[in-house]
């Protein structure tokens, strides 16, 4: 775009040399229309660029725009009177239109378009803006407007006038060079370097103009009215390169908060500065007594509104400071929070893998014991220890959710619609309860990427957790609530949009008993429950943490000030969405055709199940040679047998080095190996296998106890081999095995 831009302004302003010098430089009507096509360019390129742009930035380029509008104005006045009234007069109606057009690119300025704002400081900016558009108002009424209302002398007024726009113009090319050579991004400071040489070469050109005008040689019409073309040739190639360089949004911090009493300061050096200009002005300046008295009293008018402005602004300032020191005690909280949870994440993690390998020995020697048919007392023993054993499964299962490591099926969804599966799976029980479900839905949200099963696993959760703390407040057995003991239960889900950042909010309020403060910081940690001993595990809200977090979000508990308590579950949209899905690995994408997933849910292991290409299983449909390679012997020696009883001659061993020995002796129909191991991982092993044997690629099923980071997903994503979550279901992995040598089918697995 810079080079359409450039060849554009480029080519105006050549045509307009080339038109002043063929009529002879002395057509001001020429001139005066000439000078309306810059601004107005430049005020329509950038609010098209405005409206591609977010934050700060938006803000910046309507500003230009503004100005680039209220330019073309005043130019359009101007060329009324010059053209229809036989010439401007020299004090000209159009003259305080073209002093304070320089208000908004000041604003534009002060904005810092390269750096992000909080929402609550908008106040305080606007008051900043207030302030510039007060103080250059009191110096062109004080020096300019004065002379005009008391028939003062058109010279003063004139030279009075000249020298405060060259002044204007000084200033704002000084503040563009400082916000330049100030920002610390290299794309902002090219884009802030053209801009303020387009402001450098404003200020020149007033210069330039004013040394033309008094030595008479300046005519409408002439090629010294491109001073005033080209600045915004030069500004519209910043807008150029803001686009080129995609600068649509903030890419630095708002700065710290310790400057805005500096900030303050400046303010009251204005308000100081005004009476301090009257003082100097009737000292230094010879002017009439009628113009000086005028001047007085102006000045003292002009500090009322101005020390109003500074008041509030002071006072908004505090307040913003109390805020912000609260929010940030708020912010360390949450920091600790997430540090503790993510410390109690890791360690959660490694128990719940050592913990599935033995659940895996006595879950699979129950159902060995129990498929050998026992008599009826052995039965319901054998039973009883599977049923306990699937149930410390399950808190393991919990355990990885809540630290991450489980696998999930993700892709675009309707959070709207995510809600009303979440109300339709609880609603009835609600009902029966005598509890009142009440959605409240945002239109047209924005899609988000998530697994659509486990996120409506999270608002099912929060919905029977608001259910239960109802329960507890009509028994009286929670924390005192404003809530009557006798009120109907009611749960509310609600969802909004937050525009900046892009965010999905879900709250989930009820009008229970509450929390109490103490646990407002650990409602979140595994096996915090308020609940009596035996009436719940507390893995649920655990396992919601795991989840959202897994998502990109987070997940908070507050009370409501009417009683109850509100859950809010926080996603990200668009941009953000895609990144957490590129930081959780190539798993994210849609799997590839003949992919069968079972989520993780509370009554099963996960598993993924790729059956074969049929031309793999033409190459060897009768081979029936199975290896097991798990570094725990128990393990090992329970697939052995139950291969070995589905009619597989099974080898096995506790050494990965030495299974990929017997893979190099021996081509295996199938290979069942551990992904953690010593010596050599499961990744490891099939990388060195697939060098040595291509054609046993696909002939592995994994078996872990947990998927331990972004890599091990990677890997059994790209590697599209089956792979079991332990502990697992004997049967399946048979079937599994089965459908890999060609024995069964993908729908004998279940």
């Amino acid at each position: 775009m810079v080079r359409t831009v450039g060849l554009a302004g480029g080519g105006i302003l050549l045509a307009y040399a080339l038109l002043s010098i063929a009529t002879g430089q002395r057509s001001a009507a020429f001139g005066d229309l000439a000078q309306l096509v810059p601004p107005l360019a430049y005020a329509a390129l950038t609010l098209a660029l405005a409206r591609r742009c977010r934050g700060q930035v938006r803000v910046f380029w309507n500003l230009n725009a503004v100005h680039g509008v209220m330019w073309t104005v005043g130019q359009a006045v101007w060329t009324y009177y010059d053209l229809a009234r036989g010439g401007v007069p020299v004090m000209s109606p159009t003259d305080p239109l073209f002093f304070v057009s320089s208000i908004p690119l000041a604003a534009a300025l002060y904005g810092r378009p390269e750096r992000d704002r909080p929402r609550w400081l908008f106040d305080i900016v606007l008051l900043d803006l207030v302030l510039i558009a007060l103080f250059a108002a009191f110096v062109y009424i004080y020096f300019v407007v004065s002379i005009a209302v008391t028939n003062g002398s058109e010279q003063l007024y004139n030279r009075n006038l000249t020298q405060l726009l060259n002044a204007r113009n000084l200033l704002l090319a000084s503040w563009a060079g400082s916000v330049w050579l100030t920002s610390s991004s290299a794309a902002w400071r090219r884009m802030l370097g053209v801009y303020a040489a387009g402001l450098t070469l404003n200020f020149a050109g007033g210069i330039a103009y004013d040394v033309i005008d008094r030595s008479g040689q300046y005519a409408a019409g002439g090629l010294w009215d491109l001073v005033w073309m080209a600045p915004y040739v030069a500004m519209a190639l910043a807008a150029a390169v803001a686009f080129d360089e995609k600068l649509f949004e903030p890419s630095e911090e708002a700065p710290p908060l310790a400057r805005l009493p500096v900030v303050s300061l400046i303010a009251i050096a204005l308000l100081v500065a005004i009476p301090a200009i009257d003082e100097i002005a009737r000292r230094l300046l010879d002017v009439s007594p009628e113009v000086e008295s005028l001047r007085t009293r102006l000045a003292l008018a002009m500090m009322i509104p101005f020390g109003f402005v500074v008041v509030v602004r002071e006072f908004l300032s505090r307040r913003a400071l109390i805020r912000a020191g609260q929010q940030l005690v708020s912010t360390r909280e949450q920091l600790v929070q997430k540090e503790k949870l993510a410390a109690v994440g890791q360690l959660v993690s490694g128990v719940a893998h050592e913990l599935n390998n033995p659940l895996q020995g006595v879950l699979g020697y129950a159902e060995l014991m129990l498929a050998s048919r026992p008599s009826a007392p052995e039965t319901e023993e054998l039973r009883a220890i599977r049923d306990n054993a699937n149930r410390a499964a399950g808190i393991v299962r919990n355990l990885l959710t809540f630290a991450g490591r489980t696998s999930s099926a993700r892709g675009w969804q309707q959070m709207n619609r995510i809600v009303r599966d979440a109300v339709a799976m609880r609603e009835p029980r609600l009902l029966s309860a005598g509890i009142d479900l009440r959605i409240e839905i945002a239109d047209r949200l924005p899609l988000v990427y998530v697994d659509h099963a486990r996120l409506e696993d999270v608002l099912v959760n929060l919905i029977q957790n608001a259910e239960n703390a109802i329960g507890a407040r009509r028994s009286g057995d929670g924390p005192p609530t404003q809530v009557p003991t006798t009120a109907r239960g009611e749960i509310v889900l609600t969802t909004k949009w937050r525009g900046e950042p892009d965010r999905i909010l879900v709250e989930v309020a009820d009008n229970g008993s509450g929390l109490r403060n103490e646990d407002l910081t650990r409602v979140f940690d595994p096996f915090f429950t308020t609940r009596e001993v035996g009436q719940g595990s507390g893995l649920g809200l655990s396992v919601c943490y795991g989840i959202v977090r897994e998502h990109g979000g987070q997940i908070t508990a507050r009370n409501n000030p009417e009683g109850g308590a509100v859950f809010t579950v926080e996603l990200p949209v668009m941009a953000e969405s895609l990144a957490s899905v590129a930081a959780a690995g190539p798993h994210a994408p849609a799997p590839a055709r003949g992919f069968q997933t079972r989520a993780v849910t509370s009554g099963e292991a996960s598993y993924t199940v790729v059956p074969p290409d049929a031309d793999e299983l033409a190459a060897s449909p009768h081979r029936r040679k199975a290896l097991v390679v798990d570094d725990e012997e128990s393990n090992a020696a329970l697939v052995r047998r139950v291969l070995a009883g589905a009619g597989y001659d099974v080898e096995s061993t506790t050494l990965s080095r030495r299974a990929l020995v017997m893979i190099e002796r021996t081509a295996y129909d199938a290979v069942i190996a551990d992904v953690k191991m010593p010596e050599l991982s499961g990744q490891e092993l099939y990388g060195r296998v697939c060098q040595i044997r291509p054609e046993m690629a696909r002939r592995f099923i994994f078996i872990t106890g947990d998927i331990d980071g972004d890599d091990t997903r990677e890997f059994l994503d790209q590697s599209r081999c089956s792979y079991f979550m332990k502990p697992f279901n004997l049967e399946r992995l048979t079937a599994a095995v089965d459908m890999l040598t060609g024995k069964g089918s993908p729908d004998a697995i279940g």
